[in-house]
């Protein structure tokens, strides 16, 4: 895996000592995540916010992991070490989920949602 600027990412992740590992997505593209706990672990996804990768949930990747959870933690397209396609390019254009946004889009894509607030509470969608 090579990234935009050329370089290739480290095998393991200094922030958090785990191996970076590459999901193949669509047209090409590479989407970096970690992955922390047992195997048997229930599964619990962490999704950085802007300006930040992965890396961010290195506590919390242990944590979770110390607590007998599978953690997984992405770098979101775009960011990280995460394909970085330029903007105007027919790869961003083909992948981007704007197309045919409002033309084909269930009702249902919003079902059972939760999110959660810095307060703790939850909303449920």
């Amino acid at each position: 895996v090579t990234s935009v600027v050329g370089f290739a990412p480290p095998k393991i992740s200094p922030a958090t000592l785990l191996p970076n590992q590459f999901y193949d997505w669509k047209e090409g593209q590479k989407i970096r995540y970690q992955v922390a706990g047992p195997e048997d672990g229930e599964p619990v996804l962490l999704i950085h916010g802007l300006f930040v990768n992965s890396d961010h949930w290195r506590k919390t990747l242990g944590g979770l992991s110390a607590q007998g959870y599978r953690a997984y933690a992405l770098d979101l397209w775009g960011c990280g070490y995460s394909s970085k396609p330029p903007r105007d390019s027919p790869v961003a254009q083909a992948v981007n989920g704007e197309n045919d946004r409002f033309g084909s889009v269930e009702d249902e894509i919003l079902r059972n949602v939760e999110l959660g607030t810095a307060s703790g509470k939850e909303s449920r969608i």
